[in-house]
């Protein structure tokens, strides 16, 4: 699997947890990082706001397994 970088268009995978509502949504990748868990984590930024449960979100943080990148971004 590509690795995900900063700048990447990146699609949430369209299934697992927080599937119903993210599955399938593109977002840019603002930051990576290596977290307490022992794997890669981003912060992305929707191209449109997410509603989860009875909110809008446009920035939200996923371990980098959750995404399959798009392009290369940059």
């Amino acid at each position: 699997m590509k690795e995900i970088e900063v700048g990447n268009l990146v699609m949430f995978k369209p299934a697992g947890t927080y599937a119903k509502w993210f599955g399938g949504k593109f977002a840019k990748v603002e930051s990576v990082s290596f977290g307490s868990d022992n794997r890669w984590h981003c912060r992305v930024r929707w191209i449109q706001p997410v509603k989860y449960h009875d909110k809008y979100t446009t920035i939200s943080d996923f371990s980098t397994d959750r995404f399959l990148v798009c392009d290369e971004g940059g």
